[in-house]
């Protein structure tokens, strides 16, 4: 499909050196209206209103600002009139907020096909100075006008000037109300607001993690929508133009919101939600593998909405050499997918560079596929023992022998001697496919069961671990085992490897064992291999994005090099092995040592394989290389939880990294994910310890903690806080970098905090949010407060 330039949205660039119109009184008429012949005597019309009028019915979603520059900054709003074609809208930009002193009067053109979104990026303004601004429609010879703005420039990259800034990210609207932000309009002193993502949520009521009693919304255009689950449980995603703008004029109704963008400028990247959740490049993986969830226009279709809709600066992004200060630009298809760059960086006088990067348009799949076949042997016993060999540095034949001891044994099922147990395992597997692509995706019998069949003939092959073929022979009926002589197969002799079920895949179709709770130590193994093999496999940032970053931190002086990261560098591991570190609490540690814990949840888990621990060596590389070589500092989000991490010591300068991850605005905390995803595995797999892992729930910031305290874990958590929803305030200056964690729990006296408004109530909602303050200060992180 080709796009003109009216097709996409333009962001015009004005100047403040020039003020074109000379304020209001110079224009008035109709925007929208045409010549027509001079009208017969008629009675005299009811007078119209003079003056500015209040136009929040033309400007539901009022204005924002974003990406400050020096001398620069990106204007944002979206005039709503059904009767309208193109619009007319006048922009002023002033430095008081009474509009005495103009320093921008220019009417501009909101364009019917970019949803009549307007997008300006203003230049020639003044360092670090505060402007207000307001847009003007003028409809039937009435002047209707925006909420004021207020907006503020960077200071000078020579100025020695301290900075404070908000960080913030994951905001479902559906059921849930933004008081989060309240503690960010508490201060109104801030520069600006960081959004790390998950700005939108593309469903309409998933009911994993969406409650539709409370606030919630429905499509407009069903039909250009993905219906995802079945009967009752049904809800829809994003996929047309049309939903992707539903969502945002619909997140932009919340009006604590809007007051945050009325007030201070956005630098923001997008996460997965954006497009899907748990995206990657333009796949998403909402039916985990049970379809084909590649789309290239969805996925086009979704950043063109962002660019309509965010104020972040898309042309200078894409080609950092344009000419900040001259012409119209306009995004064309070649700025979209598979061509998208929206990483850049930004200087906030001497003392803080930031670099905004993009975890999701350029990384690889999962390195365990969603549709992985739990049985498929992914490293044999020659591999295994080689990769542990030349990792330990220790003879092939002391590595064969721990392989054998340790990991699971398999059968090459299209042995001769196995023909018959392949046909049979071949007829249930078909069966188990069928029955989930009924369940997921909603085929009929019979395309189902053409697709299982497909399916099960594909993967019923090869190297298969006896553990998981085993479960299968006892779900036979004993009748056809007995006709065809099969009985569970024996370990004895056979060779041993890795396969997914090591890494804790159990189910054909599953997030589980794939993006979450995948266990560590066999996934390191299994990454590393696979790195050895493929170097793309865990390249997240792609080439050139890695290269920009490596280029920015290594040249920039500045006092603070900030990373902003949408998904985390603190290793979530959950760590129920013998050789765990001890909680230090008898009676928690027996409970792991008993048999109320199964032996299979005696492992350590990495909680979530989306983000940085998906990528293990990977992360390392670019810690140890980079981040700690240069000491940069990482804000993130993403994981709906907090974090304080203190990575390990670079061999090379001796600085280090440290990140810090604040939770959700609105979002589910982690700790919730994790209580359903340990009920969730031991329903399927260990149904007596469900009331065990339910009583973990008050230990999950202890556990969390003490795991990285391991020799072998290079990144220590200093805090940890997964229950909790809020925002981080960043303050920086010469001597030090001080980051306060506002936070507050999801339910508290009876009372939920996420999903009963404070709006009317602010002092109320701040008198109960939690504060703490962490400080970087001569090379060393302290807890202040």
């Amino acid at each position: 499909m080709s796009y003109t330039r009216r097709k996409f949205l333009s962001t015009i660039v004005v100047s403040a050196s020039a003020v074109a119109l000379g304020g209001l009184a110079g224009c008035g008429g109709s925007s929208n209206s045409s010549p027509a012949p001079t009208p017969p005597p008629a009675p005299t019309p009811t007078p119209k209103p003079t003056g500015l009028q209040p136009g929040a019915k033309f400007f539901p979603q009022s204005l924002m600002s974003g990406d400050p520059k020096p001398d620069s900054v990106i204007l944002w709003t979206r005039v709503e009139d059904m009767a309208a074609d193109d619009i007319k809208v006048q922009l002023q930009v002033a430095t008081d907020k009474e509009f005495t002193d103009i320093r921008v009067d220019e009417m501009l053109n909101a364009y019917k096909d970019n949803d009549h979104c307007l997008k300006v990026r203003v230049t020639d303004l003044d360092p670090y100075k505060t402007y207000y601004y307001r847009f003007v429609y003028i409809n039937d010879e009435v002047q209707y006008v925006t909420n004021v703005g207020r907006t503020k420039t960077a200071p000078e990259t020579t100025a020695d000037q301290a900075v404070k800034f908000a960080f913030v990210s994951c905001q479902d609207y559906v059921g849930r109300f933004y008081n989060a932000y309240l503690s960010v309009l508490n201060q109104p002193e801030l520069d600006f607001v960081v959004h790390l993502g998950d700005y939108i949520y593309e469903t309409t009521g998933d009911p994993e993690f969406q409650n539709v009693d409370g606030r919630s919304f429905e499509f407009t255009d069903t039909d250009g929508a993905i219906k995802i689950g079945q009967g009752d449980k049904a809800y829809y995603s994003a996929q047309s133009m049309s939903n992707y703008r539903e969502l945002y004029k619909t997140y932009r109704s919340d009006e604590v919101l809007r007051e945050v963008h009325e007030n201070f400028p956005m630098i923001a990247i997008w996460d997965d939600h954006e497009f899907s959740d748990d995206s990657w490049q333009n796949v998403a993986t909402t039916t985990d593998g049970a379809s084909d969830e590649k789309n290239l226009q969805r996925k086009q279709n979704s950043e063109r909405v962002y660019f309509e809709y965010m104020p972040i600066d898309h042309e200078h992004a894409s080609d950092k050499t344009i000419d900040l200060g001259k012409g119209e630009l306009a995004i064309t298809q070649e700025h979209l997918f598979p061509n998208t760059t929206i990483y850049r960086d930004f200087d906030f006088g001497k003392h803080v560079k930031l670099l905004m990067t993009d975890f999701r348009t350029h990384r690889p799949d999962h390195l365990i596929p969603e549709d992985a076949f739990p049985g498929t042997v992914v490293m044999d016993q020659a591999t295994t023992s080689a990769v542990i060999a030349q990792a330990k540095g220790i003879p092939l034949a002391n590595a064969t022998a721990f392989v054998q001891a340790t990991f699971m044994a398999y059968i090459d099922i299209d042995a001769p001697q196995y023909n018959v147990l392949k046909t049979v395992l071949t007829d249930v597997v078909a069966g188990l496919y069928k029955a989930d692509y009924m369940s997921i995706v909603g085929d009929d019998a019979q395309t189902a069961a053409t697709k299982g069949a497909a399916m099960a003939a594909k993967v019923v092959s090869g190297k298969l671990v006896i553990d998981y073929l085993n479960e299968i022979i006892k779900q036979i009926p004993a009748s056809l085992k007995a006709v065809y002589n099969l009985d569970v197969l024996s370990s004895d002799g056979l060779e041993r490897g890795i396969a997914y079920m090591t890494l804790g895949k159990a189910s054909l179709f599953s997030k589980l064992g794939s993006r979450y709770m995948v266990i560590k130590d066999v996934f390191d193994l299994y990454a590393g291999y696979k790195a050895s093999i493929d170097p793309q496999s865990q390249n997240a940032f792609g080439d050139k994005q890695t290269a920009w970053l490596s280029q920015q931190v290594m040249t920039s002086t500045a006092t603070w090099k900030v990373m902003g990261s949408s998904v985390s560098f603190a290793p979530l591991i959950f760590d129920l092995s013998s050789d765990r570190v001890s909680t230090g609490i008898p009676q928690l540690e027996g409970m792991f040592d008993s048999d109320a814990i199964p032996a299979l949840f005696k492992n350590r888990f990495y909680v979530n394989a989306d983000h940085w621990d998906g990528f293990p060596q990977a992360k390392a590389k670019l810690t140890n290389d980079l981040l700690s070589a240069a000491g940069v500092i990482t804000l993130s989000g993403d994981v709906h939880s907090s974090y304080v991490s203190e990575h390990a010591p670079s061999s090379v300068t001796g600085l280090r990294s440290y990140g810090f991850t604040a939770s959700s605005i609105s979002s589910g905390t982690q700790g919730t994910f994790i209580d359903d995803a340990l009920q969730g595995l031991a329903s399927s797999l260990a149904p007596e310890s469900a009331a065990t892992f339910k009583a973990l729930n008050p230990f999950f910031n202890l556990l969390t903690q003490t795991a990285t305290t391991r020799s072998d874990v290079p990144t220590t958590l200093k805090m940890s806080e997964l229950w909790k929803h809020g925002i981080g305030v960043v303050t920086a200056n010469s001597d030090s970098f001080t980051v306060d964690f506002h936070q507050f729990p999801t339910m508290s006296d009876d009372v939920n905090y996420v999903t009963t408004s404070f709006y009317d109530k602010r002092d109320d909602f701040l008198g109960m949010v939690e504060t703490s303050q962490y400080q970087l200060k001569d090379g060393a992180l302290t807890k202040v407060s």
